[in-house]
C-alpha cells in the first residue's frame, strides 16, 4: 500500500474587522491586530530522525522555505511577491503574523545531485487563503523531484557474465564509456538490484545506459556490450531497467525499459508537523555549545499549548513541566523555565545543572508533550570544562592521550596534569585544541600497565573541575606460570593439561624415547610458600641410556615446543608467538636449586622481532648446537649462525638470570629486561622463556646432580 505523509501547515487567523498589512515582528511575541493571521510551522522527517537512509545526508537540513503573497495583477492574472525565505526551512519562527489574504508556500530539500544512490531531492508548494475568523490545515506534499532509474539484473546475467558485469547509467544525451567511467558526466554505476536518482543538467534531455559484462565464455564474452537511452524522462516517474540474457534475434542481451510513477516509501516525504520543537538559543540544536558562566537557553514552540517537558541528563530524569506549569522545586535543580504565551515558552540550565553533570560532551534528552498529545522529542549536547580521562593508550610505549573540556573562551594556558593515584607529585603537559574547538589533548609518555592514574584540568593556572581516575589495563601473563597443569601422554609428562594451551614445552619426548624414567621435567608437589597453587616444576639433569649408550640431558623448560629425535640428539622449538599488551620491565620468578660440581642453572628471557616471512620460533638443533643454539644477549638470530642470508629477526629485550650456587630455600628474584635503544619503536611478537638446570644442556654438558625448581613466572610492569 502507497503511504503518503502530508506536510501539514497550520494557519491560525484572529478575529478581524479590517484588512491590515504584516505588522508585528516575527520574533517580539506580541499577539496579531486586526485583520490579521497567525502562521506556525515545525518541521520533522518522519522514520529517520532527521536524516535519510544514509546517515550523513540530511535533506531537511539544507532546505529553503519560501512564503509568498499572491495578488492580482489587474490583467486578470496574479503575481507572487516573495516575503519570507527561511534557509534551511526549519528555522522558520514559531509564529507568522500574516495579513488576510492569498498565500503561496514552496519547499526545497535536498542537495540537487545529479547522480546518487542516496541523495533524494524534493519540492512541493501550496497556494491557500487566510481570512480573518478561520483557523485553517494546507497539506503540502513534497514529493521526490528526481527521476528514479531502477536497475534489475536477471539470474541469466549473472549466471552468463561470471566474471564481471555492471550498468551505467549517465544524465548525459549520448552514451560514452569514457565519459562514464571516468564522471565526466554526472554517473551511476550498478552493479546489483538497486535504485539510484538523477537530475538533468540544463540542456540535457536524455538519460543514456551502458552494459558491459564479462565472461569466461569468450561466446558469450563478445555479447557482452549493450547501450541505449531513456528518452525525454520525467521527474518523479520511475524507470526500470531489466537485463536478461537470451538468444534474439538481434542479439543475445534484451534491456527492456518499464515506466511508472514513483511510489515515495515513508522516507521520501517530510512531514511540516504540528509537533512541539525545541532549538537552541543562540546555537544550533545539531551543534555542541558549551557551558560557561552563562545559563544554556532553549525556546520551546508548540502549535498547541504545551503539556508537558521531561528532560534526561546524565542518567538522570527531570519533569519540567506538568500539566502546563513548571513542576515544584525545578529552579532549586538549576533549572528554569517560562511561559512566554500559549504557544511559546523558554528553558534555561544554569550551573547548579551543570555541576551535576560530570565533565565532557553531555548529551541532554527532550520530551514535549502538547495538549493534542502531540509528541516532540529532541537532543542537544553540552560541553561541561574538566579532565575527561585517556581517550587512547599504547602501554608498550607508554602513551596515552589524555583529554579534557574546556569551555572559557579566553582560556590561554591549558594544561592537563597526572599522577599516580596515592603519590603526590603532579606531572604537568601543555594540551593543544582540537577540531571542535572545545577537547583539548595532552600526551603522557610514561604511563604503565596495572596502575589507577589521575588527571586534572589546569586553566590559567586553576584547577578546573574534578580530578577524574584513569585505570590501566594489567599487563598480559604466561599460561600455566605457576605450573599447576600436567598430562602423561605416553610416556612423557607435558606442562599443560589435556586439551589445554601447549604454551610450555620440554626435553621430555626426547628422553623417554630410552623409557619414562627419563623424564626431565616433571610437576612436583612442592610450590612456594605463599602460593595459591599445589604444584610446581622439578628440572633434573639426568643421563638417559640404553645399556650404558646416551647422552646428558639438562632439566629445562622453556616456551616452545619439543621437535625430534635425530640421531643422539633433537631439535627444540624455541619461543611461541606473544603479543604484549604493555611493555615489562622484568621477569619475576621463585626458584631453589641444586648445582652440580662444574655445572650452573640458567634462567633467560627474550623478547624478539621475527623479520623473517612465516618464522614463529627459533629451531635450536642439539646435533648442530654451535651453528643452532644463542645467547640472549645475541642481538640477531639465525637459522645457521654462518649464514647471514638464513637471518630470522632480532632480540629487543632481555633477561639472563646465571645461578652458580645452590639455593636450598625458595626464593624470589626479578630478572630486568634490557631494551636495546635501536628497536625503540619496534614491538616484539615472539616471546622466548627458557630455565634449564644445566646451563650447557645444549652440548651435553652438566652434572647429574643438577636440579632446579621453578614456580610462579610473572612479568613486570
Amino acid at each position: 500500500m502507497k503511504k503518503h505523509i502530508n506536510p501539514v501547515i497550520a494557519l491560525i487567523s484572529c478575529l478581524a474587522l479590517a484588512l491590515a498589512s504584516c505588522g508585528k515582528s516575527d520574533a517580539d511575541g506580541s499577539l496579531p491586530t486586526n485583520g490579521q493571521g497567525m502562521l506556525q510551522l515545525s518541521f520533522d522527517i518522519p522514520g529517520y530522525g532527521g536524516q535519510s537512509k544514509a546517515a550523513e545526508y540530511d535533506a531537511l537540513a539544507i532546505s529553503t522555505l519560501r512564503l509568498y503573497k499572491v495578488e492580482p495583477d489587474g490583467q486578470g492574472g496574479a503575481t507572487e511577491s516573495l516575503i519570507r525565505k527561511y534557509k534551511p526551512a526549519t528555522d522558520v519562527p514559531a509564529n507568522l503574523y500574516l495579513a488576510a489574504g492569498k498565500y503561496k508556500v514552496t519547499v526545497e530539500a535536498g542537495d540537487n545531485s545529479e547522480a546518487s544512490f542516496t541523495h533524494k531531492s524534493y519540492a512541493g508548494a501550496s497556494e491557500f487563503d487566510l481570512a480573518a475568523h478561520e483557523t485553517k490545515i494546507v497539506p503540502v506534499v513534497c514529493k521526490v523531484t528526481n527521476i528514479v532509474v531502477r536497475a534489475v539484473f536477471d539470474a541469466t546475467i549473472t549466471q552468463k557474465f561470471d566474471k564481471s558485469r555492471r550498468l551505467y547509467v549517465c544524465a548525459s544525451d549520448e552514451f560514452s564509456r569514457t565519459d562514464a567511467e571516468n564522471n565526466l558526466v554526472p554517473t551511476l554505476e550498478y552493479t546489483e538490484d538497486t535504485v539510484g536518482y538523477f537530475l538533468l543538467p540544463e540542456g540535457t534531455q536524455n538519460l543514456s545506459w551502458g552494459f558491459f559484462g564479462e565472461s569466461s565464455d569468450p561466446e558469450i564474452d563478445k555479447n557482452g556490450t549493450k547501450t541505449g537511452k531513456i528518452q525525454l524522462p520525467q521527474q518523479g516517474m520511475q524507470y526500470t531497467l531489466t537485463l536478461k540474457y537470451s538468444k534474439t534475434p538481434d542479439g543475445y542481451l534484451t534491456v527492456n525499459v518499464k515506466v511508472r510513477e514513483y511510489e515515495s516509501a515513508h522516507d521520501d516525504s517530510f512531514t511540516f508537523s504540528p509537533q512541539p520543537t525545541l532549538t537552541g538559543d543562540g546555537f544550533p540544536i545539531g551543534n555542541v555549545t558549551g557551558y560557561y558562566l552563562d545559563p544554556v537557553k532553549f525556546k520551546i514552540a508548540s502549535i498547541n499549548p504545551l503539556s508537558s517537558l521531561k528532560m534526561t541528563a546524565g542518567g538522570q530524569q527531570y519533569d519540567v513541566v506538568a500539566g502546563g506549569a513548571a513542576v515544584d522545586g525545578i529552579a532549586a535543580e538549576g533549572i528554569a523555565f517560562k511561559k512566554i504565551d500559549e504557544y511559546n515558552s523558554s528553558l534555561s540550565l544554569d550551573g547548579t545543572f551543570f555541576a551535576k553533570l560530570t565533565s565532557g560532551v553531555n548529551e541532554l534528552s527532550f520530551l514535549m508533550t502538547d495538549t493534542d498529545n502531540s509528541e516532540g522529542k529532541a537532543t542537544a549536547r553540552v560541553a561541561v570544562a574538566g579532565a575527561t580521562g585517556a581517550s587512547s593508550t599504547d602501554l608498550w610505549f607508554g602513551t596515552a592521550n589524555l583529554n579534557a573540556i574546556v569551555t572559557n573562551p579566553s582560556g590561554t594556558d591549558i594544561k592537563i596534569r597526572y599522577r599516580i593515584a596515592g603519590t603526590d607529585a603532579w606531572t604537568e603537559l601543555n594540551a593543544s585544541k582540537g577540531a571542535d574547538g572545545y577537547t583539548y589533548t595532552a600526551q603522557a609518555t610514561d604511563f604503565k600497565a596495572g596502575r589507577t592514574y589521575e588527571c586534572q584540568l589546569l586553566e590559567n593556572g586553576a584547577e578546573n573541575g574534578a580530578v577524574r581516575s584513569v585505570n590501566t589495563e594489567a599487563g598480559i601473563q604466561l599460561p600455566n606460570a605457576g605450573f599447576e597443569e600436567w598430562q602423561k601422554s605416553g610416556k612423557a609428562w607435558y606442562p599443560y593439561a589435556s586439551g589445554g594451551t601447549e604454551f610450555w614445552g620440554t626435553g621430555n619426548p626426547g628422553a623417554t624415547s630410552l623409557g619414562d624414567k627419563f623424564n626431565l621435567t616433571t610437576g612436583e608437589a612442592d610450590p612456594r610458600p605463599g602460593s595459591s597453587g599445589t604444584t610446581c616444576a622439578k628440572l633434573q639433569t639426568q643421563f638417559p641410556n640404553m645399556a650404558g649408550i646416551g647422552k646428558l640431558a639438562a632439566g629445562n623448560i622453556f616456551v616452545g615446543s619439543f621437535g625430534a629425535v635425530s640421531g643422539m640428539g633433537g631439535t627444540v622449538n624455541m619461543g611461541r608467538p606473544f603479543t604484549f599488551n604493555a611493555k615489562p620491565t622484568g621477569l619475576r620468578v621463585w626458584y631453589k636449586c641444586n648445582v652440580g660440581s662444574g655445572d650452573k642453572g640458567r634462567i633467560f628471557v627474550c623478547l624478539i622481532r621475527m623479520t623473517k616471512a612465516g618464522a614463529t620460533c627459533h629451531v635450536v638443533n642439539t646435533n648442530d648446537a654451535d651453528e643452532t643454539a644463542f645467547s640472549p644477549s645475541d642481538e640477531f638470530l639465525y637459522t645457521q649462525k654462518s649464514d647471514a642470508s638464513t637471518l630470522e629477526g632480532h632480540i629487543l629485550g632481555y633477561g639472563d638470570l646465571m645461578i652458580e650456587s645452590s639455593v636450598a630455600q625458595w626464593t624470589e628474584v626479578t630478572i630486568p629486561i634490557n631494551y636495546r635503544e635501536q628497536y625503540n619503536s619496534e614491538k616484539p611478537n615472539v616471546l622466548m622463556v627458557t630455565a634449564s638446570a644445566s646451563y650447557r644442556g645444549d652440548y651435553f654438558e652438566g652434572s647429574t646432580d643438577s636440579n632446579l625448581f621453578l614456580d610462579d613466572v610473572e612479568f613486570i610492569y
